[in-house]
């Protein structure tokens, strides 16, 4: 019979099989513990980076209380060739309403005059379209449909944003999150994920892409900007820089720069930003890194009827300002960290470049400029002059104005705040030399010069009670 010849066979190879089954579950039990493990070990690392207690170079008394508080410093140190420092600062108070309303409508005509001349997305018409033809091969590349899948929408708080890579959206994320109720400030801090990840499951999309021009009508609708080169510059230092801290970044794009752009010896594994620039020259945007693309790509400004645009540099207000425009009330923003790249951080990483490589960037992400006011002027000053020639229509399309109202009065209220201090210092040593001028009995050691006037009472520094400069035309 068939059967028992079967039988045999099982019971005579059944102890190898069973040595097999043994072998793989003693793997796959391996496996898993090791993976636990390392799973285990990065939460607990991303925790300690991301928590508001254990972030580097906030020791006793560095934290900001209060409501409205923020904390204010360059990027965190590390082992890299870069030099930065750890600064803590309360910022200045909030502009008046006035000027916070004036500056966003000034930042909305700029984006919707630019949409206008290219005759894209809502601002479209049959007119003729007066347009250079590298403005033209920019444009070819901007999608030609509202990109709704990368807002964050909240319907119940009538609140959308569109955050690009390195331009707060971690900080925005967990602002969003926050609403939801499900977190307290501690656990926004030990998420198992990005905020950013998390805050998309937590506002997924709405359930058909008609219903997202009828929500964003009632909503506030934010997209966030940032100087194009300062963004490429943070997302530089952030994924390539330092192989070690982002093994990801280098085994992805790192290596690759490296072997095709380095020709002399440099005592770096990482690629340096000379070359990382020489790779984005030569590479659409499209097929890379998130940040490395242009914002108009990501967020279609000119399709979305966005109503508010916040920038990097003036975060914190503008946030304040979407929030109560969203009557949310006062944002609590006491966990506030801007990564600031300081004049001195500019200037180390663009000497590296060449004027001609400066405005090849420009004309890179020359729509991101034009959208939204950036300026050039001081990362070229800071690059080589290099041998290439300059298109001389190229260097007369750059702005040289900064015509950011709200810019302008923040630095001036950090100069104003240097100079107050430097005042108070003057006449705090000039007290000193006065008093060691005079002996322990009492008797003067020498000819006392009049004695000052020292004032007790300095009021606040007055920000915003000067007129208005005279705004650049908007380009």
């Amino acid at each position: 019979m068939v059967f028992p010849g079967i039988v045999r066979k099982v019971n005579k190879s059944l102890p190898a099989l069973l040595q097999v089954l043994a072998v793989i579950c003693f793997i796959h039990y391996i496996t898993q513990g090791v993976v636990t493990k390392v799973q285990k070990y990065h939460q607990r690392h991303y925790s300690q980076l991301t928590s508001p207690v254990s972030r580097p170079g906030h020791g006793g008394g560095a934290r900001v209380g209060g409501r409205g508080g923020a904390i204010n410093h360059s990027q965190r140190s590390r082992t890299t060739r870069s030099t930065t420092t750890t600064t803590t600062t309360t910022p200045p108070p909030p502009p008046p309403h006035r000027v916070m309303e004036e500056e966003q409508q000034r930042r909305l005509q700029l984006l919707h005059k630019a949409c206008t001349r290219w005759n894209l997305g809502l601002w479209s018409s049959e007119s003729t379209v007066n347009i250079t033809e590298e403005e033209r091969k920019a444009l070819a590349s901007v999608p030609k449909t509202p990109l709704y899948q990368a807002l964050i929408v909240s319907e119940k708080h009538h609140l959308a944003v569109c955050p690009a890579a390195r331009t707060g959206l971690q900080w925005l994320s967990r602002r969003l999150l926050s609403l939801t109720g499900k977190f307290d400030e501690q656990q926004l801090y030990k998420l198992p994920e990005p905020p950013s990840v998390i805050a998309r499951h937590n506002f997924p999309y709405l359930s058909s892409w008609e219903k997202y021009p009828v929500v964003l009508a009632k909503s506030v609708t934010m997209l966030v900007a940032r100087h194009p080169l300062d963004r490429i510059l943070a997302s530089y230092r952030h994924v390539l820089e330092n192989p070690e801290r982002n093994p990801n970044g280098y085994l992805h794009y790192g290596r690759r720069i490296v072997h095709t752009y380095r020709k002399s010896p440099v005592p770096s594994k990482g690629p340096t930003f000379e070359e990382f620039v020489r790779y984005l020259l030569e590479h659409e945007s499209r097929h890379t890194e998130e940040a490395w693309q242009s914002t108009i790509r990501r967020c279609t400004p000119c399709h979305i009827a966005y109503n508010m645009v916040m920038h990097y540099e003036t975060l914190w207000y503008d946030a304040q300002w979407a929030w109560k425009k969203a009557g949310l009330g006062s944002l609590n923003t006491t966990d506030y960290v801007v990564h600031r790249l300081t004049p001195e951080i500019r200037r180390q990483y663009f000497s590296e470049l060449t004027l001609s490589q400066v405005l090849g960037l420009y004309k890179k992400y020359r729509l991101d400029f034009q959208l939204f006011g950036y300026t050039l002027d001081e990362h070229m000053a800071y690059a080589k002059p290099g041998e290439e020639a300059l298109d001389p229509a190229l260097m007369a399309e750059v702005s040289h104005a900064n015509p950011d109202r709200l810019q302008n009065l923040l630095q001036e209220a950090e100069e104003n705040a240097v100079l107050k201090k430097q005042r108070e210092e003057s006449e705090m040593e000039e007290l000193k030399i006065l008093s060691a001028e005079v002996s322990p009995s009492g008797t003067l050691t020498g000819e006392r010069a009049p004695q000052p006037k020292i004032s007790n009472n300095i009021g606040p520094v007055e920000v915003f009670s000067r007129q208005p400069p005279q705004e650049a035309e908007a380009e």
